[in-house]
């Protein structure tokens, strides 16, 4: 086969399904990335990308997991509008303290 240049250029030859998948839970095993694995072990970065791609990936049995949910408060709004552009809309009673906050420097810049 000719590379770009027209030289002729000898194909790798195959590897094996068996050392295919001795590389592949080596590499799970590595904890390296894909390109370095590939790097480290004279691999083609796209060729080990192709196969990993094509091992067929471990079925997960279904599992339950206990949660708990807080208690929900009880749903708060509160809308405070000034003048005909400006609205402050607090959704939680935590918010309150923003709120006072706003009010007291919008009075402290509209105060004569």
């Amino acid at each position: 086969m000719k590379n770009s240049n027209g030289f002729l250029r000898q194909r790798r030859p195959r590897t094996s399904s068996r050392r295919r998948t001795q590389l592949l839970a080596a590499f799970d095993r590595s904890g390296l990335s894909a390109a370095a694995f590939a790097r480290q072990e004279g691999l083609c970065y796209t060729t080990f990308c192709a196969w990993r791609s094509r091992r067929p990936k471990p079925q997960a049995s279904p599992a339950f997991v206990e949660v708990e949910m807080p208690a929900q408060a009880a749903t708060t709004e509160l809308c405070i509008e000034v003048g005909t552009h400006a609205r402050l809309r607090l959704t939680s009673a935590s918010q309150i303290e923003l709120a006072v906050g706003f009010l007291h420097r919008f009075n402290a810049l509209t105060s004569c």
